[in-house]
């Protein structure tokens, strides 16, 4: 590992890595030669991945080698070197130790202040290579068996008892603060990197829950809870604590449930500006127990345009028409974290200009839109949806974006908003687009109200996206497919044409889930004359339902077989999200 680089091809760093055979690397050399192209490139055909390229160019650049750490397994005293959290902090893995000279994988091999550290902790000559910042943190979570949770475990020493109440007199009696113990370094790296692991695992929020004799934390990825390590139950309240003072909440109460706000600039993670909104609620699990949720508010997923939504050609035909209204009201319905915002947030991209101005009223603001004008409105002091749009309608816009239509006073004023011109964004909770029209008319707004004012809803659900490195395309059987097909039900016979779909099945990519990222599925509801009618005179929402789908309308499960016909999600995923439809599967393909 220490020799010198300086003279050494691309191809031949690539293949003293490994990342490449003795045969691939023949072949390569043979290419090079006989096409004239650059090294990057035919490595590159042959199938080298872009971060290994990456590393090997870095690797030359520095005459420091590169390895891969996936299977690299040092012996104990290799790793009682470094402790996990210095490893951590750091973003190092201790690989190699001969005589007194220790080979340490680093991200960032230019960095002479680590290195001397090193030296000074460790009592050893210090040989850096580098190596990917993932699959460091990946070892040093195979190495050490730590995890942000665990490292706590290891770097604060406290009581052991079988219930949380106990170890807490035992804090008591011990003289320790437990807004000290917030303080304690430990805690803080651990929490920092708490957040960061769920980042990098694009997880959307972070639950911390109090049990009398655990403190669990939970994940949800992907719209799924996953559980994570547990750190000791003891450390509740110090992790509680650290997590109220990084959100500018009150420490010292816990009887009433906080609110609070987060902002971390990840370096470690694409160095990406993450938000965090903090919610903590007291519980009876615990004495003086707290349940903290985080809400991970990544900028990087407004970055989507209605394109990117995951519409369909035919439903986004649709909503483009929608929001080119010059006036009336547009709802996103659907549950929460369905994805409504960025849906709404989409549209509010697509129709800002220099002529148009937009003005929102949100609870929170979640995201900040770049020449938006974004307000929060406060229930605390009266401030209210409501309130604010009687408000903002002396502010001349020509958009408005409403959070959500919770009440009567607020579809009052959105349906005003609308019928002096203004065109209207906003949510509403119901399972579908036909039920948003009879739940307007249930909140005593008026059926000729309703249908003059509203152009269109669009329902949604977010379901997993099949992992592209492992999904298993297969011919399913029709019984397999019963449960999208409403009423013509599958009798065990393979379906009358060639057609494959995905199966999930998990891999290193998507951590064993079988799934990675998710994808929108959509029914758009288009107000047509036909439509308006039938509020008029009160339908219910079967009755409508029936018309839009005559009238061409898919349902949200009808849309979801189409995503799975498209190879993108699972049967399993829309059966999942989805209530049953009646609907003709073969003109669905």
């Amino acid at each position: 590992m220490q020799q010198t680089l300086s003279t050494l091809s691309l191809v031949e760093v690539v293949r003293q890595a490994s990342a490449i055979s003795e045969q691939d690397y023949n072949d390569i050399i043979a290419e090079i030669k006989e096409t004239g192209a650059s090294e990057a490139a035919v490595l590159s055909k042959h199938g080298v991945p872009s971060d290994i390229l990456s590393l090997a160019t870095k690797s030359v650049e520095y005459g420091t080698p590169f390895i891969q750490l996936e299977g690299i397994s040092p012996e104990a005293a290799v790793l009682e070197k470094i402790s996990p959290g210095f490893a951590y902090r750091n973003k190092i893995v201790p690989v190699e130790l001969a005589g007194d000279t220790l080979t340490v994988a680093m991200v960032d091999v230019l960095d002479v202040v680590l290195v001397d550290e090193l030296q000074l902790i460790t009592s050893c000559q210090i040989v850096s290579v580098l190596a990917d910042e993932a699959e460091i943190d990946e070892a040093i979570v195979r190495l050490y068996g730590r995890t942000a949770e665990s490292l706590l475990s290891a770097g604060i020493k406290g009581p052991v008892g079988a219930t949380a109440a106990f170890e807490r007199e035992t804090i008591d009696d011990f003289g320790i603060d437990e807004k000290d113990l917030s303080q304690d370094p430990t805690v803080i790296h651990a929490v920092d990197q708490m957040i960061i692991d769920a980042v990098r695992m694009g997880a959307s929020d972070i639950h911390i829950e109090p049990y009398p004799t655990q403190l669990k934390i939970r994940f949800r990825v992907d719209g799924v809870l996953e559980d994570q390590p547990q750190p000791p139950a003891y450390l509740q309240s110090a992790i509680t604590s650290r997590i109220k003072i990084m959100a500018g909440m009150d420490v010292a109460e816990r009887r009433r449930p906080q609110d609070g706000k987060i902002s971390r600039q990840i370096g470690s993670v694409g160095n990406r500006q993450i938000d965090l909104r903090v919610s903590t609620v007291p519980t009876v699990a615990t004495l003086h127990g707290e349940s903290v949720v985080l809400r991970i508010l990544d900028r990087q997923s407004i970055e989507f345009g209605l394109e990117e939504l995951g519409l369909t050609a035919d439903n986004l035909e649709l909503f483009h028409r929608m929001i080119r209204k010059p006036h009336g009201i547009i709802l996103a319905t659907g549950p929460t974290g369905s994805g409504k915002t960025t849906s709404l947030y989409a549209c509010l991209k697509e129709i800002n200009s220099a002529d148009v101005k937009i003005i929102t009223l949100e609870d929170p603001v979640e995201y900040e839109l770049e020449g938006i004008n974004q307000i929060q409105v406060n229930p605390d002091i009266d401030f209210t949806f409501a309130d604010g749009l009687r408000h903002i309608l002396r502010q001349d816009p020509d958009k408005v974006l409403v959070g959500e239509i919770r009440d009567y006073e607020t579809a009052e004023m959105a349906i005003h908003t609308s019928l002096t011109g203004h065109l209207v964004f906003s949510t509403l909770h119901t399972n579908d687009a036909p039920g948003a029209i009879t739940r307007l008319i249930d909140m005593n707004v008026e059926p000729y109200l309703v249908a003059s004012t509203l152009e269109g809803v669009i329902a949604q659900r977010l379901a997993r996206r099949v992992c592209k490195a492992c999904c298993e395309m297969y011919s399913p059987e029709m019984h397999e497919l019963a449960g999208l097909m409403g009423n013509n039900k599958g009798n065990g016979t393979p379906i009358p044409y060639d057609l494959k779909i995905p199966r999930a099945v998990g891999c290193k990519e998507c951590r064993g889930r079988g799934y990675r990222g998710r994808i929108g599925i959509f029914e758009v509801l288009f107000m047509s004359d036909e439509i308006r009618a039938m509020a008029l005179k009160q339908a219910s929402t079967s009755e409508i339902r029936r018309l839009a789908v005559q009238m061409g309308m898919k349902g949200l499960r009808e849309d979801g077989w189409r995503k799975v016909a498209a190879g993108l999600t699972t049967v399993e995923e829309v059966i999942r999200l989805t209530q049953e439809d009646e609907f003709d599967f073969g003109e669905t393909v």
